[in-house]
């Protein structure tokens, strides 16, 4: 018979192996000379970008190497993010992010950097050495049928920003989520600043579920855990651990390879589509 510790560390080990099923890309990697400023409402069919630059570095590196920057109301769809990213998709304002999909994710795949609601709807991310949203401006984050392998965190909401305490208090519902390999808690909220989360009908193997911290305004300390969860709320809100879900992660076929595209060729394809701005904004975690 099989140890209750072998079994954990059988579980832990196949959590580590699984990668994210991404849906097979349309066409070339289009490498991006800049950010693609999104305004309205745009479905790529399923091409993949990035910037062509490998990740070399953790830290927040600023919108001026995101993948796209949503302007306020913008929504996105049908996208894969490559993994020669340093940032991915940054929300000026409300969002939506209907099945986009992170590659290989650098520093944050998701920043919801303004006031606003973000809803972030199917699709995917894996190997954020950190977290995969992470949540700046005053608002609602939505996350619903998603999934996330290897990762630190699905959310946190800023631990130490400029002015965080005014920028606050931010919510988070998670609604159906898959997570493989979550090395950290699952949900991370200022309760200080009247943070909430609100978990529901996910699985998945994680070191915690949902954490309180105390959160700080930038230049007066470093944001603490806390040992309170009373704002974790929802059926999944106070649990230490998630139900264990299906080995299967997440839809989609296998990807292909592709090699990159000119810059010439990435400027046309996107002119019909968005707007191009080189206006750069800044985050600050």
């Amino acid at each position: 018979m099989i140890s209750q510790v072998a079994l954990l560390s059988l579980v832990a080990s196949m959590a580590a192996a699984q990668t994210l099923n991404i849906p097979t890309r349309s066409g070339n990697i289009v490498s991006l000379p800049e950010p693609s400023t999104i305004t309205g409402k745009v479905d790529f069919a399923n091409k993949e970008f990035d910037r062509g630059q490998p990740c070399d570095s953790d830290e927040d590196t600023g919108s001026s190497n995101a993948v796209f920057i949503l302007e306020d109301g913008a929504s996105i769809s049908n996208v894969i993010i490559g993994a020669d990213s340093l940032e991915g998709v940054h929300c000026m304002g409300s969002c939506t992010l209907t099945n986009v999909w992170f590659r290989d994710v650098c520093e944050d795949a998701v920043s919801v950097l303004g006031t606003g609601d973000a809803l972030i709807v199917g699709g995917g991310a894996q190997e954020a050495k950190d977290k995969v949203i992470q949540h700046n401006g005053r608002g609602t984050v939505t996350i619903k049928d998603y999934t996330i392998v290897n990762a630190g965190k699905l959310y946190r909401s800023c631990g130490d920003c400029t002015d965080n305490s005014k920028k606050s208090p931010r919510k988070v519902i998670v609604e159906n989520v898959r997570a493989f390999g979550v090395t950290s808690d699952l949900i991370g909220i200022n309760s200080n600043f009247g943070d909430t989360a609100t978990i529901s009908g996910s699985c998945g193997t994680t070191k915690a579920v949902c954490r309180e911290y105390k959160g700080v305004d930038k230049g007066n300390g470093s944001s603490q855990k806390l040992d309170t969860n009373a704002s974790c709320m929802g059926a999944q809100g106070k649990l230490e651990k998630l139900p264990t879900c299906g080995a299967d992660v997440g839809s989609g076929a296998p990807t292909t390879t592709a090699k990159p595209t000119s810059t010439k060729k990435v400027t046309s394809t996107l002119v019909t589509k968005t707007k191009t701005s080189s206006a750069k904004a800044t985050t600050t975690k």
